[in-house]
């Protein structure tokens, strides 16, 4: 945890501030809300902010819980009827889009605190006109790479993809190993693969996906992906999130494709660590190299909470700048709230392309079947890891992506 700022961090929320949702004086019985969240790795700041809000409110107590497979434990909790009061979310993606149609998550539409949230980023929550959520940080994925590597050999920031495989040879030709991946992670195969997905194809591709397997787009992204596994030690298929990260941190591969929701696991694990991160060079344009991205911290509050106006106070809390200022810091992504400042200079590379407007969002939140697609997604990538047979694994997305759009009819439609 960073200490420094943590025990300094201030609250500056006014009880009913101009741009906060009212709560009546009247009401201080207690109240218990469930903040439901899927990011092990933000837990001890989310610890700190909720006791900074509980200080404020000594009425409210809010508990912080993560699962394993948040979205899927989340999915089902909803669909039986016990959802959390509030919950992450994630615009776009089907799953989300549902549950606003089908009336699971209080409308925010009109509450005053979305004036501090970037518009731009703020309008992905957008359904049929109204808001059912907050994006509080916006993530990026980029190349993680070691800057002592890079200057031991004269290595310059590769910006093409056949800059970036000759960088990986000469690498490999110095006997350093080029490239880590945590291949034995089913959740992490959409890390690398989306990066060229998101590029390749537009928002509405996904309506209705088509001929994957003839399609040469998708042929161009296994074959990059295989080549990037070619890079990989054996052993990576022996790490997990966790281990890739702890095996960058040791300096034991020079580069690693990740989010930037890792920099501050990977810099507790080693605080001298000398790295830097570029944009994934997915192509030889580099104009055609967004960086791919999307709300990484974003809540929705349930329609069945029992306390609406504190979930809403809690949200408000949130959007304050310097509670969104720290989450910012530690959290490492990049923050949606106004006026918040930038607060990692290693994420300047990725930060430039997303203002400038060279980004791709995650596909994944366009897919119909949401969650269940992403993990059936994700099973069939892991598989190619293993195999790398390209026919099989083109054929079994297409036959996913077909499935799904399928079963799309409203009646069908799951929480």
């Amino acid at each position: 945890m960073k200490k420094g700022w943590l025990l300094g961090l201030t609250v500056l929320l006014g009880a009913c501030s101009q741009n906060g949702p009212e709560i009546l004086e009247q009401e201080k019985e207690p109240v218990t809300l469930e903040f439901f969240t899927v990011k092990e790795e933000t837990r001890p700041i989310f610890d700190q902010l909720i006791a900074n809000f509980e200080e404020k409110y000594p009425h409210i107590n809010i508990e912080q819980v993560i699962a394993p497979n948040g979205m899927s434990v989340l999915k089902t909790r909803i669909a039986q009827g016990y959802p959390p009061d509030l919950f992450i979310s994630y615009p776009l993606e089907q799953d989300y889009k549902n549950r606003a149609v089908k009336g699971y998550m209080l409308d925010l539409t009109k509450e005053m605190f979305l004036d501090r949230v970037q518009p731009t980023i703020q309008q992905r929550y957008e359904v049929n006109g109204r808001m059912y959520g907050v994006a509080f940080t916006q993530n990026a994925v980029g190349v993680l790479y070691n800057k002592d590597d890079f200057s031991d050999l004269g290595l310059t920031i590769p910006s093409t993809w056949d800059e970036w495989i000759a960088v990986m040879n000469e690498l490999k030709k110095s006997g350093k190993q080029p490239l880590i991946m945590p291949n034995k992670d089913a959740n992490q195969t959409s890390i690398v693969t989306l990066s060229f997905v998101a590029n390749a194809f537009s928002p509405s591709y996904w309506q209705m996906p088509s001929s994957v397997r003839d399609d040469p787009r998708w042929k161009e992204i296994t074959q990059k992906v295989e080549t990037l596994i070619s890079y990989t030690p054996p052993e990576s298929f022996n790490m997990g999130y966790s281990e890739a990260n702890e095996a960058f941190a040791a300096k034991e591969g020079t580069m690693y494709i990740m989010g930037s929701w890792a920099l501050p696991v990977i810099e507790k694990l080693n605080p001298t660590l000398q790295y830097g991160i570029f944009p994934v060079p997915v192509s030889n344009d580099p104009k055609q190299n967004n960086v791919l991205g999307g709300v990484d911290i974003g809540i929705s509050i349930s329609s069945e909470t029992k306390y609406p106006a504190e979930a809403k106070l809690f949200l408000s809390f949130l959007t304050e700048e310097s509670n969104a200022q720290g989450l910012s810091l530690y959290e490492g992504s990049i923050s949606t709230i106004m006026g918040v400042q930038k607060t990692k200079e290693v994420l300047e590379p990725l930060e430039e392309k997303v203002t400038d407007g060279e980004m791709v969002n995650w596909p994944n939140h366009y897919w119909a079947g949401g969650t269940a697609a992403e993990t059936e997604y994700r099973q069939h990538t892991m598989q190619f890891f293993l195999d790398q047979n390209e026919r099989k694994y083109l054929h079994n997305l297409e036959e996913m992506f077909e499935k799904y759009n399928k079963n799309m009819t409203p009646e069908k439609v799951n929480p």
